[in-house]
């Protein structure tokens, strides 16, 4: 006998209590502990089917009495699962384990439980199991074996002790899942013992809510008389009547009515029960609900009502019993429709006749203008459709758009609706506003039966109108070759163009329908054919890298130089857009390398700035001259550095590139790889020889620059190259100056370390000092005062340091310098005033210098804010009550944080006074509000500013978290925006330095921002930069859907709740992006040390903000003049000196000539939140 076959009666033997013969098979060499296919051992296979001599057989053989099944159920397991105690009783007195596991967790004490074996569980209860031991979900023994319907097992259990109300993870407790199984004996016997009747799962319901919807109507009963909530509703406010009618128990219903249950309550989506007994097609329910007076006419949020749901399910008889009993017919949901238009939508004819024979107004249109026959008609409904235009439906009614009923049918190819609208008569020749007719639209689509219909009933090919779309342009431009062929045989014209003079050759060119192409030009198309802005079908696809129809049209004779009217060639396009293969076809074809546009770009220069290497490596290798400028003179050189392509900068200075050549403003590739912060690339440069000390046509160096623009790095690198620290500009400003007044720290350091002189002076007569004071740099005006900066110097207006400061508002700054004053003149020290002030804390004001509006613009727990004056400056006043000594120590807490944020994105705080009970603080105003209040004008507006503005926020939070400062109440309201659009953080009287102990004991602010680890019942942590982390992540949610976090209709207990069980927000529609809401799952992980770390959020959303501005600029771009829009520049901080063809250019070629799919859905979806 083989292995297996061996193996296989082993176990048989075994399962069938044949000692002799497993004796025999083993003495004869097999294993005892082999595993068959179904991973059962012969002790396993003796333990299921409760022979005890042979178990005690194997074991005596050496079995093993760990080894399970492919569950993980053991010997010991197995036999409890089937009740044979002696094979338990033998396994526990040789030592097997009372409380191993298998696979989920489930225990011999557990098993036995659900299986009802009441021995083995009183056997393994007197071997020490664990009563209330739970498997991986939870459950316990007596969970198990109420949901079993046990009732011996359950009476033991809690004999001996099992826990009545331990619940799962999902928080159903033995009474629960007693009642889900309708186990009413079991429920009853509970009860009397004190479960909780009133527990609710991880979903808010209770036991009354799973008995109801189960329809288990004698547990219904005993609950009810037991003192159930009739009305208790779960966490989405459903109550027990709902899901009751949900599953058609009518009986269940019946006795909720009776026990006084609210016929009308609404979920938070509206939803009552007879919505959802419509939605489910339980007329029973239908007729009870109705019968007690139930509201016929009540809608959900989207505003439908029950009428309008049955019509949508296409239920007739429904349909009559809520006419009847006083459905309104022509109620409108809030996008307008009403049950008559839902019924044509969805084909339902039944319903559609007998709403009309019941009144329905049959043209009535919703909020886009669909009516009825239009609905049918886009859905192709040919019965709805015939029964309207029998019934006299307005056959060309059009919608808000401009398009019939044969429009809508023509676009979505439904053939046979198409026939009958024709037969009645539909206006074959109707044009939408945007160009379209029904030809056009079938066309475009690629309908051909449709497209052939119309024809064969005398559609116009081409109508008179200049803004009508040709069917030809359009078939064409979707590469729908049989209906291109089918026009040019009804002789279609040819050289019809579209708006901006394209033709049809080039709008099968720019998208690569090649088979359309080859037709078209052997039908005698105009291949070099230009459009208004001079572009031919190969300018077009070489911008849009269509390689085989580039061959195509070379093969059929296109010229491979004709430029466009701003000069651009093919080349430079296809260059520009990096594709590689179109590239080398053109220059294997003879395309001229070095053809120059009217701007002086060529191609390249704007393979350059585009960073493709191979681009630029064909070019080369065919000629390109590596140091051929364009426009304001800039190589191609500059340009990849413009674009920060470090690879191509290295292949052109291979290649010969003149590394300090200038461009027409004197600045060199150096000064343009230092102007953008491209540190590699100005390593690159350097050691490659690049003049360090370089200066442009206002005198600035490389140093200049890097100090100007704040690059730290840059600037070491370039003093450690030999750079002078000392250059003047043609404004005699040094770099120290710049740095000074730009407020970067650090490059003022270096420069002083290298010896920068620390009072040289501008043609204003300037210093570093006046600069760094006048910007309100305070660190910087330390560092320069402690490197001995003089204070007393004066500018040509007669001013010092320190008068600049406070004439500009930069109080904290002139205070320094007041104090530096003292310090180093002692007969000043005298001054009462100062000393006064020096007597209260630096942000001190006197109320004297305040002084309030009337009326306060906000309020809040906090107090009250005001506009108001401080001396001769517009200020906000806001103001406290301080009544106790912890109310003032937190309101000194909040000015010491807010004194030390001084930062271009947090309000700016001038001080604050805490003379009486009344105490306030003075800050800026924000002119322009609230940020969600701002980012709703600007959409109002056109504009799409969130990114830009998220940027600015996280910017001033990444400040405070450097200088140890947690804010802890973060959310939208606490951003506020400036006059300037700046968006800045403000409030700070729950923030707390991490360096001092915070003294709030309990979870303040908001709820729905605070991160689950603060929240949380159980060992809460105090909240720290991470938590704000979280916090802002929910602040971006709010910024991007303009809602609350989780949306006004969740109350903060459901928030907590769900948030502390780690379940997270759903995705709101808003985020149409999946890098964004990536982020934002990022910076809200549930654990702490997962969550993206905020700098590194910074970069994403500074990405985010950057094409968002690009799309911006891209929507300006497209709004002007085709002659207009050459190139799109890119923004440059101090200057623009390139330009190149990017994605606007190729959006402006052409206007989209496809209209979609006009499928509207009713409201969305209505089935949505059943």
């Amino acid at each position: 006998m083989d292995t297996t076959k061996s193996l296989e009666a082993l176990v048989a033997a075994a399962g069938d209590g044949d000692v002799d013969t497993v004796k025999n098979l083993i003495d004869t060499g097999s294993d005892v502990n082999s595993v068959d296919a179904h991973s059962l051992t012969p002790l396993l296979s003796a333990s299921r089917h409760g022979h005890t001599q042979m178990v005690q057989f194997l074991v005596g053989k050496g079995a093993d009495i760990n080894k399970s099944d492919q569950e993980g159920d053991t010997p010991l397991i197995i036999a409890a699962i089937e009740g044979h105690v002696e094979i338990v009783q033998f396994l526990l007195e040789i030592g097997d384990d009372v409380g191993k596991k298998s696979k989920n967790g489930n225990t011999p004490l557990i098993c036995a439980a659900k299986s009802g074996q009441l021995e083995v569980v009183q056997l393994l209860l007197e071997h020490g199991a664990d009563i209330n031991r739970t498997n991986q979900f939870g459950s316990t023994a007596l969970l198990w074996a109420a949901d079993c319907g046990h009732i011996k097992v359950v009476k033991f259990l809690l004999e001996q002790g099992a826990a009545i109300d331990l619940a799962t993870k999902d928080e159903y407790t033995p009474l629960l899942d007693a009642v889900l199984s309708g186990h009413v004996d079991i429920v009853e016997f509970l009860l009397g013992q004190g479960a909780d009747i009133h527990a609710t799962t991880a979903a808010g319901g209770t036991a009354l809510t799973w008995a109801a919807g189960n329809g288990h109507l004698d547990v219904v009963k005993l609950l009810l008389m037991r003192g159930a909530v009739v009305d208790v509703a779960m966490d989405d406010a459903v109550t027990p009547l709902m899901q009751a009618a949900t599953n058609g128990h009518d009986e269940v219903a019946r006795v909720l009515l009776d026990a006084g249950a609210d016929i009308d309550k609404t979920t938070d989506s509206n939803f009552t029960a007879l919505v959802y007994a419509v939605l489910k097609e339980h007329i029973d329910v239908v007729r009870l609900l109705l019968e007690r007076g139930a509201g016929v006419n009540v809608a959900t949020q989207q505003g439908s009502t029950p009428l309008i749901f049955a019509a949508v399910r296409g239920q007739t008889e429904v349909t009559h019993l809520l006419l009847e009993n006083g459905a309104e017919i022509d109620y409108t949901s809030n996008s307008g429709g009403t049950a008559l238009r839902y019924a044509a939508e969805y084909g339902h004819v039944d319903v559609l006749n007998f709403l009309l024979k019941s009144g329905a107004e049959i043209d009535t249109q919703d909020d886009e203008g669909t009516t009825p026959l239009i609905s049918s008609a886009s859905f192709g409904h040919v019965k709805t459709l015939c029964l309207l235009l029998e019934k006299g439906a307005s056959i060309d009614k059009t919608d808000t758009d401009g398009y019939t009923a044969l429009n809508c049918a023509a676009q979505n190819g439904h053939t046979e609706c198409v026939r009958l609208l024709l037969d009645k008569g539909a206006n074959i020749d109707h044009l939408t506003p945007d160009g379209y007719t029904a030809l056009a639209g079938s066309c475009s689509q690629g309908h051909v039966d449709v497209a052939r219909l119309l024809l064969q009933s005398g559609a116009t090919i081409e109508l008179a109108e200049v803004a009508s779309v040709s069917p030809l342009v359009a078939a064409a431009n979707n590469g729908h070759l049989e209906i291109v062929r089918m026009l040019l045989e009804r002789g279609a014209d040819m050289e019809k163009t579209t708006d901006g003079g394209y033709s049809t050759l080039s709008c099968a060119a720019q998208h690569g329908n090649n088979p359309v192409v080859e037709a078209l030009i052997e039908n005698g198309a105009v291949i070099n054919a230009k459009s208004d802005d001079g572009s031919t079908a190969l300018l077009m696809t070489a911008l849009f890298g269509q390689l085989e129809t580039v061959r195509i049209l070379l093969n059929r004779g296109a010229s491979i130089d004709l430029p466009d009217s701003y000069g651009n060639t093919p080349l430079m396009l296809a260059a520009n857009s990096k594709h590689v293969q179109v590239v080398e076809l053109l220059l294997n074809s003879g395309a001229a390398v070095d053809a120059t546009s009217q701007s002086g770009e060529n191609a390249l220069r704007l393979a350059a700035y585009s960073g493709n290497c191979e681009c630029v490596r064909l070019l080369l290798d065919s000629g390109a001259d590596v140091n051929k400028a364009g426009r304001n003179n800039c190589s191609p050189l500059q340009n990849s550095i413009l674009g920060g392509h470090i690879e191509v900068a290295k292949l052109l200075l291979s290649r010969g590139a003149r590394i300090d050549a200038a461009d027409g403003d004197g600045d060199t590739v150096l000064h343009e790889a230092v102007l953008h912060g491209q540190l590699d690339v100005v390593r690159l440069l350097l050691e490659d020889g690049a003049d360090v000390n370089a200066v442009n046509g206002m005198g600035w160096t490389p140093l200049t620059v890097a100090s100007q623009r704040g690059h730290t790095d840059i600037a070491a690198l370039l003093v450690e190259k030999g750079a002078m620290v000392e250059v003047r500009t043609s404004d005699e400003r040094t770099a120290l100056v710049f740095a000074a007044e730009e407020g970067s720290l650090e490059v003022v350091r270096l420069l002083l370390d290298k010896g920068a002189d620390i009072n040289v002076l501008d043609v204003g007569n300037q210093t570093p000092l006046m600069k760094a004071a006048y910007r309100g740099h305070e660190e910087i005006v330390r560092l320069l005062l402690d490197n001995n900066a003089d204070a007393e110097i004066v500018s040509i207006s007669g001013r010092s340091a320190a008068e600049m400061a406070r004439i500009n508002g930069r109080y904290e700054v002139w205070r320094i310098l007041q104090e530096h004053e003292l310090d180093t003149n002692k007969a000043d020290r005298s001054s009462s005033t100062i000393v006064t002030r020096q007597s209260k804390p630096d942000w001190f004001i006197p109320s004297r210098e305040v002084r309030k509006d009337r009326e306060p613009f906000s309020s809040g727990s906090f107090g009250k804010v005001y506009r108001g004056w401080w001396l001769s400056t517009r200020v906000v006043v806001k103001t406290v009550t301080v009544a106790t000594e912890k109310e003032s120590r937190t309101f000194h807490r909040e000015a010491r944080i807010w004194q030390k944020a001084r930062h271009p994105n947090i309000v700016p705080f001038f001080g604050a006074c805490d003379e009486g009970s009344t105490c306030f603080f003075v800050c800026e105003e924000a002119k322009n509000g609230k940020l969600l209040d701002y980012l709703y004008h600007a959409r109002e507006e056109g504009r799409s500013l969130v990114w830009r503005k998220l940027l600015d926020a996280a910017l001033g939070l990444h400040f405070l978290h450097e200088r140890h400062i947690v804010h802890t109440d973060l959310k939208c309201n606490q951003i506020l925006v400036s006059k300037d659009g700046v968006a800045m953080l403000t409030d700070f009287g729950l923030s707390f330095l991490t360096t001092e102990q915070s003294e709030d004991d309990k979870t303040v602010g908001a709820i729905r921002w605070k991160a689950p680890e603060v929240i949380r019942k159980g060992n809460p942590v105090a909240p720290n930069a991470l938590s704000d982390v979280y916090s802002f992540g929910m602040c971006v949610v709010e910024a991007v859907t303009g809602d609350v976090p989780w949306g006004q209709h969740v109350p903060d207990p459901v928030v907590k709740f769900h948030v502390t069980r780690k379940k997270f927000i759903p995705r709101p529609k808003a985020f149409n992006s999946d890098a964004e809401w990536e982020l934002v799952e990022k910076m809200c992980a549930f654990e702490p040390s997962e969550r993206i770390k905020l700098s590194d959020a910074i970069e994403k959303i500074r990405g985010f903000a950057e094409e968002e501005r690009f799309q911006e600029r891209l929507r300006q771009m497209q709004q002007e003049r085709p002659e207009d829009v050459e190139f799109a520049v890119p923004e440059l901080p101090i200057r623009s000196k390139t330009s190149t063809m990017g994605a606007v250019r190729a959006l402006t070629k052409m206007k989209s000539l496809g209209r979609s799919i006009r499928m509207r859905k009713g409201e969305g979806n209505l089935m949505a939140a059943a």
